[in-house]
């Protein structure tokens, strides 16, 4: 084989950010990601061009590498509020990327506990997704007042009203959807439909529970309701929370069925997540009761000289006793009793009389119906059915 036909593929360099935006009152870092989305071996170098800004690695080889950045404002020579603008250049055997950054002294931001530093609302949302609980201590502070009062928040005055509510997690989430951060938290319900299926005879509570999802980890509160109140259909709490919330952001809502209070064979009730009834936060919940004797005709209408059967479901768990009748002498059964498991199937012949024959060439009848009757028993229970039948010259 000719190997000199043959290339490996060149490297490609991939960087994670298109720009860096940094704002602090004395220092922040961070890091983003390089990675070779070709072949072979990436290695290559950065360079800055913006005051203050370190990056190291400053080389490396490796087709992925963690780059940490750190700003120091105090080398940058800013003054109080000012922005600079800078970049910084990645060179690589697979290719040059340039990264702008900007970079702004702010009057004051707030160091927390684990080395987090909050110059501006951005910062404390990303520091409430990370720590939520000490988020919410910090949301009243002063403070984390007198930040949003040295970056000139618009919303101020909303901001003392939300930061009353004893709420914290739903004070906080509506000051982020009014600082545009994020927009307000929805429920969507996976399953849209379910069904349950009871034999004869079968009275037991039937316990389930649906699954509810919410689009971000943000503060939700909504009514579970049920549209027409069944008194068949219970649901163990008639409101969602935050608290009923995992981590991945899914709820279970567990409810039952009692059947005793269910006096048809089918029953069908619609719940409702939240306030009002849309396509994705909804669920049907439908029962049935199977009836315990299913009859049907194999055909639905029959010439006057044909034969037929009536087709018998039993679902009563017993074996049954079947009698047929029909009033009219031209359905003809070779016998009156069957016995019948959990299927079987009654044979019937059409046959017309001489005499039925002539009188219905006299009135010109194109059909005739009837009726066969069915009478079925089982230990201590008579089920009774009636089947019309349509014969004709067809």
């Amino acid at each position: 084989m000719d190997k000199d036909r043959y290339e490996n593929p060149l490297p490609h360099l991939t960087v994670d950010i298109n720009s860096l935006s940094l704002e602090t009152k004395d220092r922040c870092e961070g890091k983003f990601y390089i990675r070779n989305t070709g072949g072979s071996l990436l290695k290559g170098r950065i360079l800055t061009r913006c005051p203050g800004l370190e990056l190291e690695p400053k080389e490396w080889e490796g087709n992925r590498q963690t780059v940490q950045y750190t700003w120091d404002a105090s080398k940058a020579g800013l003054s109080t509020g000012e922005t600079l603008d800078g970049l910084f250049y990645i060179t690589s055997n697979g290719g040059e990327t340039e990264i702008p950054v900007t970079a702004k002294l702010t009057k004051m931001s707030i160091t927390t506990h684990g080395g987090f530093t909050i110059a501006n609302i951005k910062d404390f949302y990303d520091y409430a997704l990370n720590y939520p609980s000490q988020a919410k201590k910090l949301f009243t502070d002063s403070e984390f007042y007198m930040l949003l009062m040295a970056t000139s928040y618009r919303y101020l005055e909303v901001y003392e009203s939300l930061h009353k509510d004893a709420n914290r997690e739903r004070a906080m989430d509506n000051f982020f959807i009014l600082s545009g951060l994020k927009g307000r938290t929805t429920l969507d319900v996976k399953t849209r439909f379910m069904e349950f299926k009871a034999k004869p005879g079968e009275t037991g509570m039937i316990y389930s529970r649906f699954k509810v999802e919410k689009s971000d980890a943000g503060y939700v509160e909504a009514p579970i309701s049920i549209r027409g109140n069944a008194p068949w259909l219970t649901l163990s709490s008639g409101k969602l929370s935050a608290s009923d919330f995992n981590d991945e952001h899914v709820a279970t809502v567990n409810f039952s069925i009692d059947p005793m209070q269910i006096k048809s064979i089918y029953a069908s009730e619609q719940v409702i997540i939240g306030a009002e009834e849309d396509a994705d936060n909804s669920i049907e919940i439908t029962y049935h009761r199977t009836p315990p004797l299913v009859l049907r005709l194999n055909r639905e209408a029959y010439r006057y000289e044909d034969k037929g059967a009536i087709q018998v479901v039993n679902n009563t768990g017993v074996n049954i006793q079947a009698e047929v009748f029909c009033p009219d002498n031209y359905i003809r059964f070779n016998a009156r009793r069957f016995a019948i498991g959990n299927f079987g199937e009654v044979p019937f012949e059409v046959k017309l009389s001489p005499f039925l024959s002539a009188q219905l060439m006299f009135r010109k009848l194109p059909y005739m119906e009837t009726v066969i009757e069915i009478r079925a028993t089982a230990p201590g229970q008579v089920y009774k059915k009636k089947l019309p039948v349509t014969v004709g010259e067809w």
